[in-house]
């Protein structure tokens, strides 16, 4: 109040005709411990059934077995060829490999958009049912629930897989059009981003084991810039241990054929990994057998025109997958040595039966058949492509 102001008369507060209500509320009633107990029960997802646990991923070092029962199986025509799609790791080049030993050569010539719209090709005779998996991780009860199955995959050096998986969708949207330098996403900003992605999964791989006991049947894993290889092969999405590098290690010793794509990009590496895919995946009476094109590492499109990674930016990479290096160098030997073993005779046993199974495991399908359209390509001339 101002100096020299009189005092007004306070005016007394109005009483209010009726009691007032004590305010309403909305949220969950009190209840006792044990009750609250019981409804989290009942929010939790059930727990697997003896099947499904005995099918889910298991973080286990998995034994050396014995391939060429399965080889034998799958040059009958008889088991199953599991690809182990990587991304920005070559992986469409296993895919081309497998549409074109898996399907017949079209009977017609075909314009580009009828090749793409082919819904399904035609088996070659004496060819198993081939599928590739590139969203989710190998489930390692594959070797143990798919025993007459083929396994094979393409790896590339974690931080050139990566450097590519930036440029093809990290720098840029995957479908922008308009890709300046004033729209780029930088390398540490995408990074961030695609770490705080992954420890959610991660998270979410944990509690999915408190819960039910086992983890998830299928994970899936699509952008990761961190142990990308280790989380792949040990089946598991999480923040990988040295535990996860042994299982994934054990994982690559089963593999009937594991390529390097750095190999492709020479005259040598392709022979070497030609003849080792032919002598698991032989084609019999084939005019023009399958091929591998020599791959020119980051020739993509959008990466030629960007500039490469800087030594710091390399560095950054380098630290965030040292256990994927180690296993990329697992991986180098054990490729070796399945060039080794080509050259040498092996015995082939035929007792072996094929699980046809396929409620639980991640062999879906027929991948190579619904890919011939866009894979086999068939301009109706004749001879084979290079």
């Amino acid at each position: 109040m101002l100096e020299g102001q009189p005092r007004l008369p306070s005016t007394p507060a109005k009483k209010p005709l009726l009691p007032r209500a004590p305010p309403r509320t909305f949220g969950m009633p009190r209840l006792p411990c044990w009750a609250l107990g019981l409804l989290v029960a009942a929010a939790a997802p059930p727990p697997y059934t003896r099947i499904e646990r005995e099918a889910a991923p298991q973080l286990a070092i998995i034994p050396r077995r014995s391939r060429t029962c399965a080889q034998a199986c799958v040059r009958k025509g008889e088991g199953y060829v599991y690809a182990q799609h990587l991304r920005k790791a070559g992986g469409t080049l296993l895919r081309t490999y497998l549409a074109m030993y898996r399907c017949a050569p079209l009977q017609k010539a075909m314009t580009a958009t009828q090749l793409y719209r082919l819904p399904r090709g035609e088996p070659r005779e004496h060819t198993a049912p081939a599928a590739a998996q590139e969203s989710l991780a190998f489930n390692t009860q594959n070797f143990l629930l798919r025993p007459a199955t083929v396994y094979i995959t393409l790896i590339r050096h974690p931080v050139d897989r990566i450097e590519s998986l930036y440029f093809f969708e990290g720098k840029w949207p995957q479908k922008s059009y308009r890709r300046t330098e004033d729209t780029a996403i930088s390398l540490q900003k995408w990074l961030r981003k695609v770490e705080a992605t992954s420890k959610r999964r991660a998270w979410g791989s944990q509690n999915h084991l408190r819960q039910r006991g086992a983890f998830p049947l299928r994970q899936r894993i699509w952008d990761e810039v961190s142990e990308y290889y280790v989380q792949i092969f040990s089946g598991v999405a999480a923040e990988a241990t040295a535990k996860h590098l042994e299982v994934a290690k054990s994982v690559l010793d089963n593999f009937d054929a594991v390529l390097i794509l750095e190999r492709l990009s020479s005259e040598e590496g392709r022979n070497e990994a030609e003849g080792l895919l032919r002598k698991i995946l032989p084609s019999h009476n084939v005019e023009c057998p399958p091929r591998l094109p020599l791959h020119k590492v980051n020739e993509g499109s959008v990466r030629k025109r960007a500039e490469p990674l800087s030594r710091e930016d390399r560095l950054r990479v380098v630290a965030l997958n040292p256990l994927d290096l180690e296993l990329y160098r697992h991986a180098v030997t054990v490729h070796k040595e399945r060039v080794d073993e080509v050259l040498k005779p092996c015995r082939i046993r035929t007792n072996c039966t094929s699980v046809r199974d396929r409620d639980l495991n991640l062999i879906w399908g027929e991948g190579a058949l619904r890919s011939c359209g866009r894979m086999v390509y068939r301009s109706g001339r004749a001879g084979c492509r290079a």
